[in-house]
């Protein structure tokens, strides 16, 4: 997928994404890593920490999930971005502009991202992540 004059791919992950390493028990950091390889850059905008964060408070239900996300998000040395904008979607279709693959399973944001030539990572099945 990349050759090595490249610079190694950087994956962004939305919170919906995030949130299903403990809704689904599906490691994304690990299947991320299976499609690109370990010379990859893991990253989530301020954006989606602040909506996690929020989320902890505001939703018992989801407390559990998210205290996984963030546990992962520490384990695998995710790269917290600085990103100007108002919300979490803009972070990241920002970051797709930058060269980002997003991996989310926002269908909205998705097309958004997809119709400007960015590129998303999904989770199909609520087993794979596919590549758009």
């Amino acid at each position: 997928m990349h050759t090595p004059l490249q610079s190694k791919p950087k994956i962004a992950f939305d919170t919906n994404m995030l949130l299903t390493i403990g809704q689904l028990k599906i490691d994304v950091f690990f299947e991320v890593e299976k499609k690109f390889g370990k010379e990859i850059m893991l990253a989530i905008p301020k954006q989606v920490l602040e909506e996690l964060e929020g989320f902890k408070t505001s939703n018992e239900k989801m407390k559990k999930d998210i205290k996984i996300a963030l546990e992962e998000i520490k384990r695998h040395k995710v790269e917290k971005m600085q990103v100007e904008a108002g919300n979490a979607d803009n972070a990241l279709e920002k970051m797709a502009k930058q060269g980002f693959y997003v991996a989310s399973n926002d269908a909205v944001l998705r097309k958004r991202i997809k119709g400007f030539g960015g590129k998303v990572i999904y989770l199909r099945q609520s087993r794979f992540l596919e590549i758009e």
